[in-house]
């Protein structure tokens, strides 16, 4: 669970550092900011309005809707409406998307977001990415490898142990060579 200081934070930087179409979206941003109980039912997520209580925000770039709540798959932009479906269901969980350029390289954003409960994640990674990752992860296994072999070795050679030394570079030596493939 995401601590209520820290939704706090990231939306008083959404406001201050995003721009939006309508003037309404920033209300609706400070009156969460400003009410700690809905804050508390507040989950930042992506893909809110696949949620049963969902709010998309987007930024001035995107050219969708630039506020759009969806409640059980119905879907409406009125800011009234939302604000009152806010303020009348505050104990309500209330799943809230912030579309903005590059909100995966930013850091307030990420330790917020949570997962979409109505998703599944790895649904929407693709095998491109996961091979990426894979590939990534097991690069850093034989870094890691590598380095530790490296210990070893100044350790053999600072105690002397000339089979432990020729050893363990033989196999530093291998894991060098199959690093290369």
């Amino acid at each position: 669970m995401i601590d209520v200081g820290e939704k706090r934070e990231f939306l008083v930087w959404l406001i201050n550092n995003v721009s939006f179409q309508r003037r309404e979206v920033i209300w609706i941003l400070n009156y969460l900011i400003n009410h700690e109980a809905i804050l508390r039912n507040v989950h930042i997520v992506e893909q809110a309005l696949k949620t049963e209580r969902g709010l998309a925000l987007r930024d001035i770039s995107q050219k969708e809707e630039p506020m759009m709540f969806s409640i059980e798959g119905h879907q409406f932009t009125n800011s009234d409406q939302i604000f009152h479906e806010i303020r009348l269901h505050w104990q309500q969980p209330l799943y809230l998307e912030c579309n903005f350029p590059n909100s995966w390289q930013n850091p307030q954003y990420l330790s917020v977001l949570e997962d979409n409960p109505a998703l599944s994640w790895n649904d929407n990674v693709s095998e491109e990415i996961v091979s990426e990752v894979e590939n990534f992860l097991k690069s850093q296994e034989q870094e890691a490898q590598v380095e530790l072999l490296k210990k070893q070795i100044d350790l053999a050679l600072e105690a002397g142990d000339k089979e432990a030394f020729l050893e363990l570079s033989d196999e530093l030596n291998r894991l060098k060579l199959t690093v290369q493939k």
